[in-house]
């Protein structure tokens, strides 16, 4: 009886055990001391986007880390034989454990509109994912350098306190450790470790009640949720009330029968731990041990004359036809083939897969595996010991589907995978559609980091610009940056978005004082003298201004050199305007008045001109207050050149225009010089027409300046053409309809324009004259008949293109508050202003 009892605590304590951990001590530089005895260590795995990777090759990267550290692992394994059922005592163990737990938004840690963002967003939904790599460290009783006195001492303290002293394992801690540095993995937190050891408890306390049930596990978060099953049938869980207080419902499937040993890792089977994901799993484990391909090739020559010979057995039955027959030879060739190059990937052999689902009566289990390349079966009247398996240093083994794979069809099933994009910190961009992760834009990065600085956003009309520009820029004002918005486009008006947090002027006032374009001209709000932190810069820039505007067409002289000393003399006499530099240069013989009278005169005469030729030194000039300052158009008429025209060729009112758009631009970096700001600009190919050169000049300039410019644009060839791409680091590329602007904005960004992506991104937002299309990235409304209301169903879908070289779409959700006043929808608009539409 007492050997009984003494066998039940045994298995108790080792395949069952007690509590709902399988560790008995773990500490902080990732070692596990399990309850089965040895020890292990696990790292966490660095997480990046596979199926949203911009290339394949960048996807096939996610999946370098665990490839090499299984390598490395192999790779030390001592063997003497190359005889598989001599060999195995000597495989390492390993354990891959990803948990992607659903959890509601919080803001990121340090943001400057935390608040807000919680209100914005805080029913948003998103996921929490972490993958932890494990293996069992080997031991040399007594250390490394042990003498006979050291190894007895090991072993006393083994059999007295069932632990083996940690100097047993120094030596192998420090190689395996380099190891896994080496590939990319990092010590894991006290906070990886506890949603490992607790997902099951959807990361709250592992002391949650589990009841068991043939084909799923039911666990209580809360004491109350206990007592209310309590008082029910705990045996018939469908007579419980719904809702029941801190309870869920997880069912464990066994994954088995992948048939991808020697797939192209480009075929999209080939990701299935993601699409396990996808298919709603929140936990998937792995177990196997490794190895080394060597052993395998050797197996597979002795088994080869079986292996034939079972598949003409097979045949001679009926059980397979003459194509099955020669595809089966065929696979066999394959993997000999690949194994005798002596470059095939390390074996995981007696490999586990273990998937935990929530929810009961849902989706059948062994359905899942659909259109797949596994199959998934429930774990009947296994479910306790399924879960324990999953647990950190379990030695509990419950799976009845055992496989044997090439370790890259883990390596590179896509597990390592996480759809995230963006900066650590910065303006909300949305949340990624696969993940849900959160996607920030740091205004600051490109500065930091000394990268190109310009960002792009780009899509045709409607796509969602102007209320993305809206959105941000609201953002970083609330980080308090000051921004600058300048909005060309006329009539336009975004002043109401902003509210307290904006300042809004027209360009009608800029043009003319308070009288608009009737008023009188000579403003001065956009001298280069006046707007530019040193004299010399503002010099330089009023000789260009003025030179490209040439208001001496008649005149054969090239006045450049000439409006050099003028303007530099008027300086130094203390003039701090266009205007007045030039009248004291001519009072002092400095400066003809051929070349003064016609600027003078066209500053009185010509609102446009005169904002930019001052005829006073007091008055206003752009600055950049807090927040945001929104520069509109408003009712001043523009007439811009198209891109690429020769000035020359352009009328006095053209050169007026674009020279009015430079000066806004630089004006306004220099208002920000220094101070960590945005500059904005809508409908960019309007400041592209304007002067393209200068674009390129404000993309060399803006990261010395730390200004973080932003570009929207429809025209995306136009940024091409302007050379602009050696200055634009990211961006977004949002709905384009017409295929060949798509196909540039891919070449914009580096990412690789698949059949996929062109379709999702020129499709439009309805089926025929049918419902919302989901294929395509424009927002989707619908209109409410009984509100003459137009609602929102999902935001544009953004292909956010950020510094680190990942390429992941994005639902940009502008809050519900703030749509209805940036909305540029005809509706929306009518109400804001008080219009009844008809």
């Amino acid at each position: 009886m007492a050997t009984a009892t003494m066998r039940d605590v045994r298995l108790e304590d080792h395949k069952v055990p007690k509590m709902p951990t399988a560790t008995r001590v773990r500490y902080g530089d990732g070692r596990v001391l399990p309850v089965g005895g040895g020890l292990w260590l696990y790292r966490k795995a660095p997480l990046a986007p596979v199926k949203d990777a911009k290339t394949h090759a960048k996807a096939l990267e996610v999946g370098d880390p665990i490839a090499a550290a299984i390598e490395e692992l192999a790779a030390e394994t001592p063997y003497t034989t190359a005889r598989r059922s001599m060999a195995r005592a000597r495989y390492r163990p390993f354990h891959l454990l990803l948990v992607n737990l659903p959890r509601r938004y919080s803001p990121p840690e340090g943001s400057r509109h935390g608040e807000t963002l919680q209100q914005w967003f805080g029913d948003e939904r998103t996921q929490d994912r972490l993958l932890l790599m494990g293996t069992r460290l080997n031991d040399i009783v007594g250390g490394a350098d042990r003498s006979i006195g050291d190894v007895i001492d090991s072993v006393a303290t083994s059999m007295t306190t069932y632990e083996v002293p940690m100097v047993d394992y120094q030596q192998d801690l420090e190689d395996v450790g380099d190891m896994m540095t080496r590939s990319g993995f990092t010590i894991p937190t006290p906070k990886d470790f506890h949603l490992a050891e607790s997902w099951w408890a959807a990361g709250g306390s592992t002391g949650a009640s589990l009841l068991p049930h043939a084909d799923h596990l039911h666990v209580f978060r809360t004491v109350a949720g206990s007592q209310t099953a309590a008082r029910h049938d705990v045996d018939s869980c469908a007579s419980w009330p719904t809702g029941i207080e801190g309870h869920h419902v997880l069912r464990m499937g066994s994954v088995y029968g992948l048939d991808l040993p020697f797939q192209g890792a480009a075929n999209s089977l080939s990701t299935w731990a993601s699409t396990l994901l996808d298919r709603g799993a929140v936990m998937v484990s792995i177990r196997g041990l490794i190895e080394p391909s060597p052993i395998t090739r050797k197996e597979l020559r002795r088994q080869r004359d079986r292996y034939l010979r079972d598949i003409r057995n097979a045949k001679a039955q009926g059980k397979l036809d003459d194509q099955q027959q020669e595809e089966m030879v065929q696979t066999l060739e394959q993997v000999e083939g690949a194994y005798s190059t002596g470059k095939a990937f390390p074996t995981l052999v007696e490999t586990s897969v273990v998937a935990a689902f929530t929810g009961q009566g849902k989706k059948r289990l062994d359905t899942l595996g659909n259109g797949t390349a596994f199959e998934v079966a429930p774990m009947d009247n296994r479910q306790p010991l399924a879960l324990a398996e999953s647990w950190i240093g379990s030695p509990v083994r419950a799976n009845p589907n055992l496989m044997d794979l090439p370790s890259s069809s883990v390596a590179y099933s896509g597990i390592a995978s996480l759809g995230t994009v963006g900066d650590a910190h910065g303006a909300n961009v949305g949340f990624t559609i696969r993940d849900r992760q959160e996607a920030l834009m740091s205004a600051t990065a490109s500065s930091d980091t000394d990268v190109y600085p310009i960002f792009g956003c780009v899509g045709s009309s409607g796509a969602g610009k102007s209320q993305f520009m809206a959105y941000s820029a609201y953002q970083y004002a609330l980080e308090g940056r000051p921004v600058i918005v300048i909005d060309p486009k006329k009539n336009s008006d975004f002043s109401e978005s902003f509210g307290d947090h904006g300042t809004t002027f027209s360009l009608d006032s800029f043009a003319g004082g308070s009288g608009g374009l009737g008023g009188a001209g000579g403003t001065g709000v956009f001298d280069p003298l006046r707007f530019s932190k040193t004299p010399g810069d503002g010099i330089n820039t009023a000789v260009s201004m003025l030179h490209a505007v040439n208001v001496w067409p008649h005149s054969t002289q090239n006045f450049e050199a000439d409006l050099q000393e003028a303007l530099k003399y008027g300086v130094t006499r203390g003039a701090k305007a266009i205007g007045t530099t030039l009248e004291i240069a001519k009072a002092d013989g400095k400066a003809t008045p051929e070349l003064v009278d016609p600027i003078l005169r066209q500053s009185k005469n010509d609102p446009l001109f005169g904002a930019m030729v001052g005829l006073q030194d007091d008055g206003e000039v752009l600055s950049a207050a807090e927040g945001i300052t929104y520069i509109k158009v408003g009712n001043a008429n523009l007439e811009l050149p198209p891109m690429g025209v020769d000035q020359a060729t352009l009328g006095l009112t053209q050169r007026v225009s674009a020279a009015l758009i430079r000066m806004m631009v630089f004006g306004s970096a220099e208002a920000l010089r220094g101070r960590r700001g945005v500059l904005m600009l809508d409908e960019a190919w309007v400041f592209l027409g304007a002067g393209a050169e200068e674009m390129e000049r404000l993309g060399r300039l803006a990261r010395s300046l730390e200004v973080f410019p932003i570009l929207f644009t429809q025209r995306i060839s136009d940024l091409i053409e302007a050379n602009l791409t050696h200055h634009i680091a990211r961006g977004i590329i949002l709905h384009t309809k017409d295929p060949k602007e798509a196909e540039a904005a891919f070449q914009l960004f580096g990412v690789e324009p698949t059949p996929e992506r062109l379709r999702f991104t020129t499709a439009p937002e309805r089926i025929g004259k049918g419902g919302a299309n989901f294929g395509s990235r424009k927002p989707l409304f619908e209109y409410d008949d009984k509100d003459n209301r137009v609602r929102l169903i999902r935001g544009a879908i953004g292909l956010y293109c950020d510094l680190d070289d990942r390429a992941v779409d994005v639902e940009i959700k502008i809050p519900p508050d703030f749509l209805a006043k940036s909305s540029t929808n005809a509706l929306d608009r009518a109400r804001r202003e008080g219009r009844i539409v008809i």
